[in-house]
């Protein structure tokens, strides 16, 4: 599992987020452009400047609507936004002139807070000839009644050419800016995956000293990962949070480690003082799981240690319901109908149905009835997975 992806999607939610905040304060900008005017320090016409008003408020909201409220982050969502900025700072600067002579840059900011460079180069591309038109419409609507802007000469001269050497020399500060960015990006996720990777490979080895260990001399760890995977897709977790829990799952009987064999493999029923020892191993597995680093592990713990619960509150510890967490749920389901369909050396395989209709009649008791009602919609995929990995 490459777990690039999912750092590089997080840190450009956030980003979309930033740029959603700035613009929010942008109203604030540019309601302050409108007070101003109102008490006589601007003198704009308050046609044109109560509609630029209207207009930028509905622009600078967008991002807002997009990324907080209908919680929409894609790449031509970003170009969207940012041709709209690109449209909405001309058209500030054509109607409004110096007043707002910062949103010639302002988009080319937004894309830099984005932190790519494809999106720094688009806004630059897409503002050359905005700024271009803006001042040329400045001109034409005689929105600037000082010399030397009043001529088309005077406003190529003057205004157009230092305002375009200004702009790209913004434009590359904030393109190595984003291209800096990027590389630490790419570095933090590069250094991410090879941490889970180690635990990965971590808990695979301790997977197989488990199996090697326990009563179980087949394939019990593998199957009862692959019957969690089912489960956690089947309640809506996504590839990569099924991923997770299906291989810390493998450590639900770590604490067995800790048991000694003789009771692992002790064909007849357990003493009540055996038992206790027994129900020891998921306390043992905490024990052994909390203090290793990582989100694998800490997964790994709790379903170490709550894998025997029961929803009704009668499991080892005494957790109950929600209590319990979620990935340990599925772990407690995908643990007993494993057992109960394996041969042990107390007891025969259980014929899978008979073992079905032994879990469906604990939704509520033992297991959690949404949990249930996922198993029994999965039950083919469960025979499959049983015929795939055979006890030897």
């Amino acid at each position: 599992m490459n777990f690039s992806k999912q750092i590089i999607n997080e840190y450009r939610r956030k980003a979309d987020k930033r740029v959603a905040f700035v613009c929010r304060m942008m109203i604030g900008f540019i309601l302050s452009i409108a007070l101003l005017n109102i008490v006589g320090i601007f003198i704009i016409e308050p046609v044109p400047l109560y509609v630029t008003v209207a207009v930028s408020i509905i622009d600078f909201f967008l991002p807002t609507l997009f990324y907080n409220i209908l919680k929409i982050h894609s790449l031509k969502i970003r170009y969207l936004i940012l041709a709209i900025l690109v449209i909405q700072s001309g058209l500030m600067y054509a109607v409004l002139s110096y007043h707002t002579i910062i949103m010639l840059v302002f988009p080319l900011v937004m894309s830099c807070l984005y932190s790519s460079k494809k999106e720094v180069i688009f806004t630059t591309i897409l503002s050359i000839p905005m700024i271009i038109g803006s001042h040329l419409a400045a001109f034409y609507l005689k929105t600037i009644p000082d010399e030397p802007l009043v001529t088309l000469k005077g406003t190529i001269m003057y205004g157009i050419i230092p305002r375009m050497l200004q702009f790209l020399a913004v434009a590359v500060i904030c393109y190595f800016i984003s291209d800096r960015i990027e590389k630490l990006v790419d570095t933090l996720a590069k250094k991410n995956n090879e941490l889970y990777e180690d635990q990965e490979n971590l808990i695979l080895s301790l997977s197989q000293i488990i199996e090697n260990k326990s009563e179980n001399t087949g394939q019990h760890v593998r199957r009862v990962s692959e019957y969690t995977s089912v489960l956690c897709k089947s309640l809506g977790y996504d590839d990569e949070g099924s991923w997770k829990i299906s291989l810390a799952s493998m450590m639900h009987d770590v604490g067995k480690i800790m048991i000694p064999e003789s009771l692992l493999e002790k064909p007849g029923k357990l003493t009540d003082e055996e038992f206790e020892i027994m129900k020891k191993h998921t306390q043992y597995g905490k024990q052994m799981l909390e203090t290793s680093p990582g989100e694998l592990f800490n997964i790994s713990t709790e379903i170490a240690y709550q894998h025997h619960e029961r929803w009704d509150g009668t499991g080892y510890i005494g957790l109950k319901g929600e209590e319990i967490s979620r990935h340990a749920r599925c772990v407690a389901l995908a643990d007993v109908f494993d057992a109960l369909v394996s041969r042990r050396a107390y007891k025969k395989p259980w014929p899978p149905e008979k073992a079905r209709e032994e879990i469906v009649s604990q939704s509520g008791k033992h297991f959690d009835p949404v949990v249930v009602e996922a198993f029994t919609k999965n039950f083919d995929k469960f025979l499959e997975i049983m015929e795939r990995y055979p006890d030897e």
